[in-house]
């Protein structure tokens, strides 16, 4: 008996040993998700995170008041369809050429100047809050984090807010993409939002579009435009949603032009 469990053991382990570093992780941790922590828990993490990439990592908060006006609008519209969020979603603007946005746990979204420049109408820039609290409210990115430091770090940071965990935390939430599964779903949720919110989720594929179109879809290191899925796909997903028939886009009513020659 003891050596028939011996052999499985065995087995199992070569087994482990032949999957993939992707599958490996989504099947050993497949349990150790968001749920493990509180929503208590991640907004403080959020909030001490926040504090580092604003002050210890020279990223500067975006001085602004019309394009603090304007993500206002376009947020605000969004927030009103998240009827059950446990989040009060906070968004800064950071003074960052680089076409890119990303979110920390806790509801707290970061949208760099050069994407604001890059997005040809605010439905864009729309269609990309969505899409990050679409990341938010399916506790993609605490899931994330628990899986590539585990909660006993995590919860060491609340407690002490080390330096170079902070450092590690802040270059994984930059430097490694989400899950295929993942990506997906913050998209979906984000079309859904977006009709919702009286938004026409084809701005999603115009935004996209125009990523293909000016060589941006395979920037590794930008989280809004890594490949997980490909640009085309999520193309197709957005043109192919399937919009209510009684649905009615209303135009967001920003100053956009002026916004985008003042910065």
């Amino acid at each position: 008996m003891v050596f028939f469990f011996a052999g499985l053991f065995v087995m199992f382990y070569v087994l482990l040993q032949l999957l993939s570093t992707e599958n490996k992780n989504k099947w050993l941790y497949e349990k150790d998700n968001a749920s493990s922590i509180s929503v208590d828990k991640e907004i403080a993490l959020g909030n001490v995170m926040d504090q580092y990439i604003v002050s210890s990592n020279n990223q500067k908060v975006l001085d602004n008041k019309l394009a603090d006006s304007i993500i206002w609008v376009l947020s605000s519209r969004l927030k009103q369809q998240l009827v059950f969020s446990e989040y009060d979603y906070k968004i800064k603007i950071l003074d960052n050429p680089q076409v890119n946005a990303f979110a920390i746990p806790g509801g707290r979204i970061y949208i760099y100047k050069g994407l604001i420049s890059f997005c040809d109408t605010p439905e864009q820039l729309a269609a990309v809050l969505a899409h990050e609290m679409g990341h938010v409210e399916k506790r993609h990115v605490v899931s994330k984090l628990i899986k590539e430091f585990s909660l006993t770090i995590l919860f060491s940071i609340l407690s002490g807010g080390d330096a170079i965990l902070l450092t590690d935390l802040w270059q994984s939430i930059l430097s490694s993409s989400f899950d295929r599964k993942q990506e997906k779903e913050a998209d979906m949720f984000a079309l859904a939002l977006l009709e919702k919110a009286s938004i026409s989720p084809r701005a999603s594929a115009s935004f996209f579009r125009k990523l293909n179109n000016e060589n941006l879809s395979y920037n590794e290191n930008l989280e809004i435009v890594m490949t997980h899925p490909h640009n085309n796909a999520r193309i197709k997903m957005a043109l192919t949603y399937k919009i209510s028939e009684n649905f009615t886009s209303k135009t967001l009513e920003v100053p956009w032009k002026k916004l985008k020659e003042d910065l």
